[in-house]
């Protein structure tokens, strides 16, 4: 089975909006920069569309875009134009009192894997579910890697599998295994620039797929991706 490629995506900043890329290299910890910071409170808990043993939920996170500078800190932009970088006096005016925008130190910022993709037959099939005569826009998904796919939910039986993108590079191929389905969290409901708030989404997965869409993976071998690389699934 060979499959292509046709969405790489990195979120600097956790919970906040991030970037779209035509290629994306791949490290040890996943996409290299994505994920790597996050608003911390001073109780430790990180800031999060939702509340968590180790998250804490700070409403509009997801009308702030997070990108990366030429020094490779993370700017944050807010829904006012303003930006925000590491260390703005700002940050606990807008976020709350001793919230800082720190770098991932000895705990991940990610909630379970290095990498999660998601294959296009599963936001079409999860669009008919709902009754809607588009696909579910993958933003609200935040999967690092979009695959083509002519079945619904394929990608969810890959878990225990090798799955092998872009091999014959110079750069080697990015070799993941499959983990486990991406269970989802309010975060799919919440209204972002360019989409409203849709409690739909999370109903129907948890009725339909037991909150379920997307594959997580582990990494095998870190290597950069494009656009257009294939995918096998060994």
């Amino acid at each position: 089975m060979s499959l292509k490629v046709v969405g790489l995506h990195r979120f600097p900043v956790k919970s906040m909006l991030g970037e779209e890329h035509e290629r994306l290299v791949f490290g040890p910890r996943g996409a290299v920069g994505d994920r790597e910071w996050a608003l911390r409170h001073p109780d430790g808990k990180l800031g999060s569309g939702k509340n968590h043993v180790r998250f804490r939920r700070v409403p509009g996170l997801l009308e702030h875009y997070a990108t990366y500078d030429a020094d490779g800190l993370p700017v944050v932009t807010a829904p006012d134009g303003a930006t925000l970088r590491p260390g703005d006096p700002r940050l606990p005016e807008r976020f709350g009192e001793g919230v800082e925008l720190v770098r991932e130190g000895g705990t991940s910022h990610k909630d379970v894997s290095a990498v999660s993709l998601i294959g296009t037959a599963s936001l079409r099939a999860l669009g008919d579910l709902l009754g809607d005569a588009d696909p579910v826009d993958v933003r609200r998904l935040r999967k690092n890697i979009v695959v083509e796919t002519d079945e619904p939910w394929i990608e969810e039986d890959w878990v225990g599998r090798e799955i092998v993108i872009g091999g014959g590079r110079q750069e080697g191929a990015l070799r993941l295994r499959g983990l486990k389905r991406v269970k989802r969290c309010v975060m799919v409901t919440q209204a972002q620039p360019g989409l409203p708030t849709d409690n739909r989404v999370l109903k129907t997965l948890t009725a339909a797929r037991g909150m379920c869409i997307g594959l997580h993976t582990d990494m095998v071998a870190p290597a950069p991706v494009v656009l257009g690389d294939t995918l096998v699934v060994r």
